[in-house]
């Protein structure tokens, strides 16, 4: 099904809801429009009102799961790193643009002409390329591949019901991908895109396949829905060997050495919490077990998601919403040792450590006269400070390693 946009944004509105991939839409009125998405993440995305600056004008705007500069007075990520991010910076548009900008917040600056749509851009592990997709006017997702300077634009694929969701392997020299199928169906396939001969390989096929990632030993794990479940799957990184590792989950996050990956499942009350297993598929264990206790009529409550790791796998960086808003907490990997580093009652969400374990950068919606800002703070949530000050949102932090 196609559904035409009438006005696209990053709101931060929405509510966790479990599975693979459906989103449902909701206005204020209770008029309800179900519709496929293409995340591992699903949320429901309710419409806006905006009285305040449109008069009489309703605007619809959609939800979906993660400039003056300050500049930092710290000990920032290495002097060669940058960040880049998504940023409403066209005035009177709501197309997001691709930005990088220094590690202490100058040098802000567009890297593409080419709008990206809201969903978080992949940086290579080179930090020299940036994947992100665009939704072109024709309503056909595009997958480019650009060059952390802007040069080197270049189309990978496209599709007419989604085309993204990439990953790179761990020497830059694959690129995994969700495509749909074929325009009869909004199901996934997987294809493996090498990066020198631009060759394409359908990896899996048959029910939903998406989110797949490379460990560091090269294994590939993702999310394979059939019927009403979502179960994470690994193979090897030319598509062999496929076998089940964990049923009723999503979102796999490989561990730095690729012995174990967190995730996401739902548990008796709907909500969303964060487990770890081996790579095998023993040692299943719960690592999160709260909510909120804020609840919408009709949908599970809002627990626990987005975990990161920590490059040296001592601790695991996410996002708990059980104080009723979204904030940033960390935990050791056996789910002890429970902090919580970022206490602000607003939306601090998209947290992302850097490669020298110091620092993570996310956005936060604590300024209320500004959009949504890139923050840094330390790994352990001190000396938390703003990167960004638009009065648009600027979202989904990731650092370039020149």
């Amino acid at each position: 099904m196609r559904f035409k946009l009438f006005y696209r944004t990053c709101n931060y509105t929405f509510l966790w809801q479990n599975g693979c991939h459906v989103i449902r839409v909701v206005t204020q009125d209770n008029l309800r429009i179900v519709i496929n998405a293409t995340f591992c993440n699903p949320r429901v995305i309710y419409y806006n009102m905006i009285n305040k600056i449109f008069k009489n004008l309703f605007i619809f705007t959609f939800a979906f799961l993660v400039a003056g500069c300050e500049k930092l007075d710290l000990d920032s990520p290495r002097p060669d790193t940058k960040i880049a991010f998504l940023s409403r910076r066209t005035e009177n548009s709501a197309e997001w643009s691709l930005m990088a900008m220094n590690k202490d917040g100058s040098g802000q600056k567009i890297i593409t002409d080419i709008n990206p749509r809201c969903e978080k851009p992949v940086v290579s592990n080179s930090g020299k390329n940036i994947l992100f997709v665009h939704l072109a006017n024709d309503y056909f997702y595009e997958l480019y591949s650009v060059n952390n300077d802007g040069s080197g634009l270049y189309l990978i694929d496209k599709a007419g019901r989604y085309c993204g969701s990439p990953a790179w392997s761990k020497d830059d020299s694959k690129i995994i991908y969700s495509r749909n199928r074929n325009e009869t169906t909004d199901e996934k396939d997987l294809i493996l895109f090498d990066v020198f001969s631009r060759e394409k390989k359908v990896v899996a096929t048959g029910g939903d396949n998406s989110c797949a990632v490379f460990s560091g030993n090269n294994k590939i794990a993702y999310c394979h829905r059939s019927e009403s479940n979502c179960d994470i799957y690994i193979m090897d990184n030319n598509g062999e060997n496929k076998h089940l590792v964990v049923a009723r989950a999503w979102n796999p996050v490989w561990s730095p050495a690729g012995e174990r990956m967190v995730y996401l499942s739902a548990i008796e009350n709907g909500s969303s919490q964060i487990f770890i297993v081996n790579a095998d598929g023993s040692g299943q264990k719960q690592l999160t077990s709260s909510w909120s206790s804020r609840i919408w009529p009709g949908w599970p409550p809002e627990g626990n998601m987005e975990p990161v790791w920590a490059p040296d796998g001592s601790k695991i960086i996410y996002v708990s919403w059980e104080d009723e808003d979204p904030e940033i907490h960390s935990m050791r990997p056996d789910g002890s040792g429970k902090v919580k580093l970022t206490r602000t009652d607003k939306r601090d969400e998209n947290p992302v450590v850097t490669q020298d374990g110091k620092y993570i950068l996310f956005s936060s919606k604590r300024n209320l006269d500004m959009g949504s800002e890139i923050f840094i703070m330390t790994i352990n949530g001190e000396s938390q400070k703003p990167l960004t000050n638009h009065s648009s949102p600027d979202i989904y932090p990731v650092e370039i390693r020149k």
